[in-house]
């Protein structure tokens, strides 16, 4: 276990994804409301008042939906620690109104299991190491610019839900075909798994060109998925979101 000690405050949907990813790998107070106190008491967390929250911290974690920061804010105002807040399209420059030592993350969900990219803005402040240390227990962080943060949102934060909405098509797919659920869960889950896995040898167009044969099943798949625009349309859906966040700040 790292001897870092966090003060996580918010025990929603991402702050309790962030509350289990952290456990047993940090020391952790949460102060967060109902009937969120509930969900962290029953992962084994202390909830505490936010005040005894920040005191406890080496860092502070605010997750909080960004209607609520400024009333959190206000609470830890002047604290001197690391305040890492998870709040989209709330920028750096508003927080740094309340305290001095301030960064802006945005994981998904997937921090639970430790395999998040958490993209981080900005790298040059005060206390660096310390928060690559803690982000380094939930996935991968990718240092950038705010603006650059708040593009790769759609992607970054919204992705498991569409990369479920992909498996479950896989899912369909072979069930229509005939293949039992069961086990067309367990294949199409495998699949994106033992994907992946080369991803990280190879790049995606080299990849496909291994499994395409001329005039070959795979070949025809693709080919009509791309006819019927099914992958630009994911593109063109995430980017237009990701322009539009970006354009908001």
């Amino acid at each position: 276990m790292s001897s870092l000690k966090v003060c996580l405050i918010g025990y929603g949907r991402l702050g309790s994804a962030i509350g289990r990813g952290l456990k047993g790998r940090a020391q952790v107070k949460v102060s967060t409301l109902p009937p969120t106190d509930q969900w962290a008491r029953e992962d084994g967390y202390e909830v505490v008042p936010i005040e005894d929250c920040a005191s406890f911290g080496d860092l502070i974690i605010v997750a909080v939906e960004p209607s609520a920061m400024d009333v959190v804010l206000s609470k830890i105002k002047g604290v001197e620690k690391p305040v890492v807040s998870t709040a989209a399209l709330y920028p750096l420059k508003k927080i740094k109104e309340y305290v001095k030592c301030a960064y802006r993350i945005m994981p998904s969900v997937t921090v639970e299991v430790r395999r998040s990219p958490i993209m981080v803005a900005e790298r040059g402040g005060c206390a660096d190491d310390k928060v690559e240390e803690l982000l380094k227990i939930l996935g991968k962080p990718i240092w950038s610019s705010e603006a650059v943060l708040d593009a790769a949102l759609p992607v970054v934060g919204s992705g498991p839900a569409v990369h479920a909405l992909y498996y479950l098509s896989l899912v369909e797919a072979m069930v229509y075909a005939g293949v039992p659920r069961e086990i067309a869960e367990e294949a199409a889950k495998e699949s994106i798994i033992g994907t992946l896995e080369m991803l990280n040898k190879q790049d995606p167009l080299s990849l496909r060109a291994r499994v395409e044969t001329p005039g070959g099943i795979t070949v025809t798949i693709t080919t009509e998925l791309e006819s019927a625009g099914v992958f630009g349309k994911v593109s063109e859906v995430l980017g237009r979101k990701g322009r539009e966040l970006k354009a908001r700040r």
